[in-house]
């Protein structure tokens, strides 16, 4: 692994509220490697700006809302991934190139593997970019058929054609009361503190795990409502270390694929830095 001092930071906006820099700095330390990692308010206006002056520093840059479709816009080599998508949460340098990966998808099968979910079929609420990725992260984890719930099906026509490429039997509904028998997971994709126009069921809160994406402020609604019914809950910290494991493989070794040496130690520094026990549901005190 490189040892010489590198920088890499995480834009967005707002961005102050990012645990990306904790994960990643909580990483280094325990790879011992000699790299620093900061944040950069950063809105979609002033990207090309922002990444004009600053990419020769950088080492590797990650992107949280709303960068992820300026970032897979960017005239770089494409992981796979991130042409079938259309949107990237990763910059890393290989080969002596720039290149975009979305690490999402990642984050949601290490995620679903950890509570022990396994799902064929499975319900996505909202359809945004984070949907997407969903539907990725459900595909490379064997599901077979996927329900988007939104309140305006107009707006997921684009995240479901791209779920249903994926080979996905794909539906759009405006509620839960015709979702699918047989659902093996929910995950929720709206941002933290925002309402959903659409109600669950009881009997599929009964039924059903939660995936919910977001983890501040906790617990969301949605997640309230499983929480209350005793249901299983998985918050999205446990997919933001796995999504950041990966990230940080293709920073380092410019590749995704290849664990890094010393990576369960990493993983639990990590876990420690954010307060989650492995296999835990709920975050802990760290606020984001």
């Amino acid at each position: 692994m490189p040892t010489a001092s590198r920088h890499a930071e995480v834009w967005g906006s707002p961005i102050e509220h990012s645990l990306s820099p904790t994960l990643h700095r909580a990483a280094y330390t325990a790879l011992g490697i000699n790299w620093t990692y900061g944040y950069r308010e950063v809105d979609v206006a002033g990207f090309s700006d922002q990444w004009e002056q600053s990419h020769d520093s950088l080492s590797g840059l990650s992107a949280t809302m709303p960068l992820k479709e300026a970032l897979a816009a960017l005239p770089v080599r494409q992981d796979p991934v991130v042409e079938v998508l259309g949107v990237a949460n990763t910059l890393y340098r290989a080969n002596n190139e720039w290149r975009s990966a979305n690490t999402d998808p990642w984050g949601v099968v290490g995620a679903l593997a950890e509570a022990g979910i396994s799902a064929e079929k499975a319900v996505i609420v909202g359809a945004g970019a984070t949907a997407r990725a969903v539907g990725y992260g459900l595909h490379l984890a064997g599901c077979r058929a996927v329900d988007i719930v939104v309140r305006d099906p107009a707006r997921a026509a684009e995240t479901a054609a791209i779920v249903g490429s994926l080979g996905l039997d794909v539906r759009v509904l405006t509620g839960f009361h015709t979702v699918q028998e047989g659902v093996g997971v929910v995950v929720s994709t709206l941002p933290g503190g925002i309402r959903s126009d659409v109600e669950p069921t009881d009997s599929l809160i009964d039924s059903t795990p939660l995936f919910d994406v977001a983890y501040s402020p906790w617990p969301t609604e949605m997640a309230a409502a499983w929480l209350t019914g005793g249901q299983n809950v998985v918050s999205g910290l446990t997919m933001l270390i796995h999504q950041a494991v990966r990230q940080i493989r293709f920073f380092v070794q410019g590749t995704g694929d290849q664990p890094l040496p010393g990576e369960p130690q990493m993983v639990e520094a990590m876990r420690q830095a954010v307060a989650l026990q492995p296999g835990s549901s709920t975050p802990g005190a760290v606020g984001d």
